[in-house]
């Protein structure tokens, strides 16, 4: 049952991006994007967009040849290095979030896996001995993992981001350099009987199913929630709390940063059949969860979360 419930958030019915992305105030770019589309992923929907750095050894590369073989058609990626993506268009969702569509082989999948990210990079001039460095940031692509010739990013841009700013500058015709896919949770079906999740900002890429909390600054800064309304009244299952810091005067959600309360409420229970997924910015993710270890592994479970009584098997940080 939940391979069929995730199957079907994947391949949500597409919806014009005006239509689906009215709530943020979106347009057109002049190059013409009535056609670009938006199928909301479940956990295959990341794009982490996260402002620090992660690392990655070669063994945290998910391996295509699986999913060549799974697949059955060719993929665009490659684990071993950077290839070129030509940026087609983009679009603004937001106040400050964009949303990215690159192009490649159309005859060629892009070869992500469910609950996978790919690694990207821009230039930043060269280093004492002349060598060319690098910012590179992890996004996952918020479009149908079956898509063919494309795929799209939603950003949000930081003042400061190096990454961030580096896209919002591209123009279409211009290239990004990705390697990937990283593997970040291995899914199978059926794996918990209960999925609970909790996102901030950007972080809710990954979160498009079951149980959400979602914390943002303002009502405009709540990414994505025309769609998540409606899978949320389409699917029971899915249930949605939307939290922020600074309300305006219709507001009818949570206030306020995630609380105890709020994950009581909104959260299955703890036990071994309940997996919580954690995704946002350091700061939520120290309060909830604590933040990955210094070597980007799992970390200990600290934060309300284990106040709650959940352990580390229990929890997911993305």
């Amino acid at each position: 049952m939940a391979t069929f419930f995730f199957k079907r958030l994947a391949r949500a019915t597409p919806i014009a991006l005006n239509n689906a992305l009215s709530f943020g105030g979106a347009n057109k770019t002049k190059s013409g994007f009535s056609g670009f589309r938006i199928p909301i992923g479940a956990i295959a929907a990341v794009s982490g967009g996260i402002s620090y750095y992660y690392c990655f050894s070669s063994s945290n590369l998910a391996h295509l040849d699986q999913i060549n073989e799974e697949a059955g058609s060719k993929v665009a990626l490659n684990s071993d290095k950077w290839i070129e993506f030509k940026l087609q268009d983009t679009a603004r969702v937001s106040h400050n979030t964009q949303l990215f569509r690159f192009s490649f082989d159309p005859t060629a999948k892009l070869g992500l896996d469910i609950a996978s990210c790919i690694l990207t990079r821009a230039p930043t001039g060269q280093d004492a001995e002349g060598k060319p460095k690098y910012v590179i940031r992890p996004y996952t692509p918020i479009s149908d993992p079956d898509a063919k010739g494309y795929f799209d990013l939603l950003i949000k841009v930081y003042p400061e981001g190096k990454m961030s700013q580096h896209f919002a500058s591209l123009k279409p015709g211009d290239v990004v350099e990705v390697k990937g896919p990283i593997e970040k949770l291995r899914y199978s079906p059926n794996m918990k009987k209960h999925i609970g999740m909790i996102a901030g900002g950007t972080g809710i890429t990954p979160m498009l199913q079951v149980s959400l909390l979602y914390a943002n600054v303002s009502p405009d800064d709540i990414l994505l929630k025309q769609k998540l309304d409606v899978l949320a009244t389409s699917h029971p299952n899915l249930k949605v709390f939307y939290t922020v810091d600074n309300p305006s005067k219709s507001w009818r959600g949570g206030t306020g940063y995630i609380s105890k309360d709020m994950a009581i409420k909104g959260l299955p229970g703890p036990s071994d059949d309940t997996l919580i997924l954690v995704c946002g910015p350091p700061g939520m993710m120290k309060h909830i969860s604590g933040d990955k270890a210094k070597d980007y592994s799992q970390g200990e479970l600290t934060g309300i979360l284990k106040e709650l009584g959940y352990t580390e098997q229990m929890v997911y940080k993305f």
